[in-house]
Order: C-alpha cells, then structure tokens, then sequence
C-alpha cells in the first residue's frame, strides 16, 4: 500500500508495530510460566532460546519496515534536489555518480541537472536500496541506515552493546546452534528494551514527516 500522506504513514507504522507487540507479549507470558512450572526443563529452555530469536527477528523486521516506509513517504513528495536533508541529498549524489561510473547515460543526464539546475533538478531517490538491514542489524548498520534519511543515530549510542552483543550475538548463537539459553528475567528485560527501541524508531520517524524534517533547513 503506498504511504503519501503522515497519516497514511502512522497507520502504517502502527500496524506494523500491534502485531509484532502481541506476539512477543503471549511469548514473554508462556517463557515466564513454562519458568515456574520448571526452571532448566526443555520447554522453557525452548521458549526462551526461540524468545531471543523471535525478538531479533522484529528488531529487524520492524526497522526494516518502518525506515523503509517513511523513505517511501518522502518519495512521494517528489522534491527538488536542493529541498532534500543531508542525508537524503547524499545518497541522490552517491546513486548518480555510482550508475554514472557505471555507464549509464541518464544517470549522467540527471548528475548534470542537479549541479547545473539544482532548484529545478527532481531528486531521484533510490527507494530499493537505502535500506539495507544486512541480515544482521548491528548498531554500526543501523546508524547507516538513520543517517541516510537524515535522523540522528546519536539516540541509539547507548545501546550500541545491547544491540550488538546482547541481541545479534545472542541470536546468532542460537540459530548456528551453540548452547545459548538466557533466562526468562533476562529475556523480560530484552523485551522490553527492543520494544522501546521500536516504539523510538515509530516516534523518531512521524516526528521528521510531521515536521517536515526531510527538508533542508534554509
């Protein structure tokens, strides 16, 4: 479904995020009594081990989804070159001179628009490929992917280890079958932490198509 207007897009992000919440909720739930009913048993060790990787799993699902839609968004608006933010300005630039380098003739056509008629050149964004999760959504990837839209990564610096070790390499042991097994008050507190991070990245992105924050700042 296209996103053109912000409303269109919170209700997008929205529904994205309901789901993704109700599942991890009944899971959280079934790790904690499967933990009362027998601490080491294989259910609960199970259910926690699949928790971890059911949580990844959103984590990037959800970032992918959500980036993915606002960059749809601001397509839509189809701007000017001199009217995009630093980082969608960049990623223009870096696509044309990359096809450019490569051959392709319109994209040398449209390289010589921007410089020459910047306040009437179209910006062509690169929708398909600005958001590029890596199948490993590491802080480093991530701060790429806010940085090409524009947002500041500065808010998710904390996290940096949470998200690096406690979640990607958590998850990664367990899907190359190492035997990782958090504990449900451990997985409690992961849960929580993703979900704020998620409902931060809902937030960050209505506050930027609200605001206009796509925009260069004259």
């Amino acid at each position: 479904m296209a996103v053109r207007t912000v409303s269109e897009l919170e209700d997008r992000l929205d529904a994205a995020l309901a789901w993704r919440r109700i599942e991890l909720q009944t899971l959280k739930s079934q790790i904690r009594t499967a933990y009362k009913g027998s601490t080491h048993s294989p259910l609960t060790r199970a259910l926690s081990r699949s928790g971890i990787a059911l949580l990844y799993a959103h984590w990037e699902g959800y970032v992918k989804e959500a980036c993915q839609a606002y960059v749809d968004f601001v397509a839509k608006r189809r701007l000017k070159v001199t009217e995009l933010n630093d980082g969608f300005l960049k990623v223009v630039l870096n696509q044309l001179n990359k096809r450019s380098a490569a051959g392709d003739e319109a994209a040398v056509v449209a390289l010589m628009e921007a410089v020459r008629t910047p306040d009437s050149a179209r910006a062509r964004i690169p929708k398909d490929s600005i958001v590029d999760t890596k199948s490993n959504l590491r802080s480093s990837v991530l701060g790429e992917i806010l940085s090409c839209i524009g947002f500041d990564a500065d808010g998710f610096s904390t996290k940096s280890n949470l998200i690096d070790k406690t979640l990607c390499d958590g998850r990664n042991a367990i899907a190359h079958g190492r035997d990782y097994y958090p504990n449900p008050d451990e997985f409690d507190s992961l849960h929580d932490e993703v979900m704020a991070m998620l409902e931060e990245i809902r937030d960050t992105i209505l506050l930027h198509a609200r605001d206009q924050m796509y925009r260069r700042v004259s």
